[in-house]
């Protein structure tokens, strides 16, 4: 009975103890060596001679470094790094044949365009596949494109122009808003002072000169050029029409002499300058009277 008992033990547990040889089979099966080798990349650096592809007209040419990245799924990285040294001659020659057709329709002012005109090129030409003793390595090749030294110092005095203009051209903005702010404040400030209210036309065209004093030296003889401009036409015009109001006096066209007359009056009180006050410079002239 005893016996019985051990031989029914020993069945149950045998059921579930784990197949050794089973186990041991799964277990040392080639299961990575059958799965996908992961692809390794490695990028070549660039030269410091670039290449030269003619641009549109053949007078100027466009500097090119190209880029190689390359990649392998049959060799380790070191490996694939040792091998791409025997390939990238044959892949510069490659990209100059693919690409020099693209940089020739560009204009040689144009690098932008041409830069990406080759890379387009690159992207659907070409033969990028090498087979190596040591298994297939792939290339994706780009470029960085460069004016043609040449026509870069042709134009650059050109752009150092242009720029200057622009600096100067802000410059003047920033200046002129600045002389406006400070010129309206110095008005604002002389009107409340002189208790002359709202400013009219005329009487800012008088004070302007002297507010921009205060705004900017620049500004300031501009307006005191234009004051002395004003000053000049004026005594000008008050000159030819006192000389026909005196003409017509003579004549005895007294109409015509007062109509002159009215006309001097509304003129000096536009201009600033004193009504009559020509009666006053002859009375001065002739002396006191006797």
């Amino acid at each position: 009975m005893r016996e019985a008992v051990r031989a029914w033990w020993r069945s149950k547990r045998d059921d579930h103890a784990p197949d050794e040889e089973t186990e041991s089979t799964a277990w040392d099966g080639d299961d990575s060596a059958s799965a996908p080798r992961k692809d390794v990349f490695v990028q070549s650096l660039p030269e410091k001679t670039p290449l030269s592809m003619a641009a549109h007209g053949d007078v100027f040419s466009f500097e090119v470094f190209p880029t190689f990245q390359w990649s392998s799924g049959a060799m380790s990285r070191d490996t694939l790094k040792k091998r791409v040294q025997q390939h990238e001659g044959t892949a510069r020659e490659e990209l100059l044949r693919v690409a020099w057709s693209a940089a020739r329709a560009c204009d040689p002012a144009d690098p932008v365009t041409a830069e990406t005109a080759v890379n387009a090129r690159l992207a659907t030409d070409g033969n990028w596949c090498f087979d190596d003793i040591e298994g297939r390595i792939r290339c994706i090749p780009s470029v960085r494109v460069r004016v043609d030294p040449a026509l870069r110092e042709h134009v650059l005095p050109h752009h150092l122009d242009e720029l200057t203009l622009r600096e100067t051209e802000r410059l003047g903005l920033i200046r002129a808003e600045r002389a406006r702010t400070l010129t309206e404040a110095w008005l604002k400030m002389i009107s409340e002072l002189e208790l002359l209210g709202e400013l009219d036309a005329h009487q800012r065209r008088l004070l302007v000169p002297f507010a921009a004093r205060l705004a900017d030296q620049d500004f300031r003889k501009v307006m005191e050029e234009l004051r002395g401009h004003r000053r000049t036409t004026v005594e000008a015009l008050v000159a030819a029409l006192e000389g026909a109001r005196g003409l017509h006096q003579e004549a005895g066209l007294f109409e015509f002499a007062d109509a002159y007359d009215k006309a001097l009056s509304a003129f000096c009180r536009e201009a600033g300058i004193r009504p009559f006050s020509w009666v006053e410079d002859a009375v001065a002239t002739e002396g006191p009277a006797r």
